[in-house]
């Protein structure tokens, strides 16, 4: 999920930047629970078709939450987004359905990136992680200070370091995915633009595209079952 539209919205609304910010949250609380009312094996039924059921849901869900070149952005907005991201992701250590369906949490990025956080934001992530790192049922992450770029130079000077030839097929071992053990992504789903601003720019290789014409905050659940069944119907060649 790429979550592109809270200031935007926030602006539209004559209101402060912050407030955006703090609505994307809220919309993203909503995601999470939609991701898991919709779960693998799940059976949905069609508002508009109620006779027809369809199959939906991911086992594996990505929020973009802070780029790296959002450490650019002006002090005031940083500081607030740096306490927003605290409460909220400590929230989700306390979410019931995190441990009910026993959701994984796990925060990419680039190590030299993460340490340019807030430590009591820094401690939170860790709490985070090390409170789900146990689960194994569904697993979400949470990109921040994260740039593709910058993941690829992770992953080449990975290899460096332990002596490794550079190739596709190691560098694909290094990756932030790869070092989870998740599968390449083969969905984005992305907010407001038409880009996808090289979010996993390595893993994202034969993935496919959904754009929401709508600013983040707006997005509704009628949109997230509409970007699964998009996606659930595409005929996926790999290629070939």
């Amino acid at each position: 999920m790429i979550m592109d539209g809270n200031r935007r919205y926030a602006r539209r609304a004559g209101e402060h930047v912050l407030v955006g910010h703090a609505k994307g949250a809220a919309t993203a609380s909503n995601v999470l629970e939609w991701w898991l009312k919709y779960l693998p094996n799940t059976v949905t039924v069609d508002q508009d078709h109620p006779t027809s059921q369809t199959q939906v849901g991911p086992k594996y869900l990505t929020y973009w939450a802070f780029s790296s070149e959002n450490f650019m952005r002006a002090e005031e907005e940083r500081e607030g987004l740096f306490a927003l991201m605290a409460a909220e992701f400590k929230s989700l250590a306390f979410t019931s359905l995190v441990h009910l369906f026993r959701v994984r949490v796990s925060f990419i990025g680039g190590a030299s990136e993460r340490r340019r956080f807030p430590l009591e934001l820094q401690e939170t992530m860790d709490m985070v992680e090390s409170i789900t790192a146990a689960y194994d049922g569904l697993f979400l992450q949470v990109a921040v200070g994260y740039g593709g770029r910058q993941e690829v130079v992770d992953a080449a000077r990975s290899l460096v370091a332990q002596g490794k030839e550079i190739t596709e097929q190691n560098l694909s071992t290094e990756t932030y995915c790869a070092q989870l053990g998740l599968p390449p992504v083969n969905l984005i789903i992305r907010t407001s633009e038409r880009r996808t601003s090289g979010f996993f720019l390595w893993d994202t290789q034969g993935a496919e595209l959904h754009f929401v014409d709508k600013l983040w905050p707006q997005l509704t659940e009628r949109d997230w079952l509409d970007a699964l069944r998009s996606f659930s119907t595409r005929e996926i060649r790999g290629g070939k």
